[in-house]
């Protein structure tokens, strides 16, 4: 049950076409939202995780298959808000955009 990754969108235009359920993970940066993406899965590993904030740029989406609830779902890791190392131009893009 390891999530696969689909796409990362920084625009509109560059969003996948929404086949399945999404469940996306909004939040302060750097407060673990990749993390729990990583966690939810069986393995772990799949998401890229930093201590620093704002490392999460794009909105990435990971396709999950469930066997036991023979399920599909598309996990959406969201850039987060407040403090993150990039310039105020790229934060109000990702605020905008998300």
């Amino acid at each position: 049950m390891k999530p696969v990754f689909v796409a990362a969108a920084a625009t509109a235009s560059s969003l996948p076409k929404a086949e399945y359920p999404e469940i996306a993970f909004a939040g302060r940066s750097n407060v673990g939202k990749s993390s729990l993406i990583n966690a939810l899965s069986e393995r772990g590993g799949t998401v890229r995780v930093s201590d620093k904030p704002g490392y999460t740029q794009t909105i990435n989406f990971f396709r999950l298959q469930h066997r036991r609830l023979s399920a599909t779902l598309m996990l959406v890791d969201l850039p987060g808000y407040g403090f993150a190392f990039a310039n105020e131009e790229k934060i109000q893009q990702w605020n905008q955009f998300v």
